[in-house]
């Protein structure tokens, strides 16, 4: 397998985090509705079991619970939207901490002036995390979580885990399509089968 060591290594973590997707607004959704339809559902579930046994590292979908209620979705984004039935997943990791779980913290961005949402809210917030961060997942690296040495230390094993799971990705011939800081775990695992496409033949323009 590309990564022999992954199906072990899921099976050898005690705690699991899980995350319900679709199951409706929360306090950070944005303009959307929060619901998660049948179609997109299955296809989570299908892509996420492929991707653990090709052992490319990944969340894991636990279950699929449908819904009598309906949401409009526009399928092939032509202009014939249609009801579809709403459907919550049970999504499984080890965490989903990503690298947007990180930037609530942001400063002023000196390009768009923007502010992280968390920016001064709860004091030592980030310390907190990274702290957490560093305990739980990269307690192989020694040092105090605030300093500079240990942070670059933990930075640098997120950096090779992400460069492995693209690595994985292009040798399947699978292309995310919705690359944001939201989808990035910060342990090298897929989140997200939304946008997304494995080709038959590799090409190095993609990833």
């Amino acid at each position: 397998g590309i990564n022999a060591e992954y199906g072990k290594q899921w099976y050898q973590r005690r705690v699991r985090e899980i995350q319900f997707k679709g199951a409706g607004k929360t306090p950070f959704s944005r303009t959307a509705d929060g619901r998660k339809v049948l179609r997109s559902s299955i296809r989570e579930f299908l892509c996420s079991e492929a991707m653990y046994y090709l052992n490319v590292p990944t969340t894991r979908a636990g279950c699929c619970v449908v819904s009598s209620d309906t949401v409009v979705r526009d399928v092939l984004y032509d202009g014939h939207p249609i009801n579809e039935k709403c459907t919550v997943i049970l999504r499984i990791a080890p965490t989903f901490l990503r690298f947007g779980s990180f930037e609530i913290f942001k400063s002023i961005d000196r390009l768009t002036s923007r502010v992280g949402p968390s920016v001064g809210k709860t004091e030592n917030s980030e310390n907190k995390m990274l702290k957490y961060t560093h305990t739980r997942f990269f307690s192989d690296i020694s040092g105090n979580s605030e300093d500079e040495a240990t942070i670059l230390a933990i930075f640098r094993q997120i950096m090779e885990k992400t460069a492995k799971l693209v690595a994985a990705w292009q040798a399947i011939g699978f292309c995310h399509g919705v690359l944001n800081t939201d989808n990035m775990s910060i342990l090298g695992l897929t989140i997200d089968y939304g946008l997304r496409f494995y080709g038959d033949i590799r090409s190095g323009f993609y990833l």
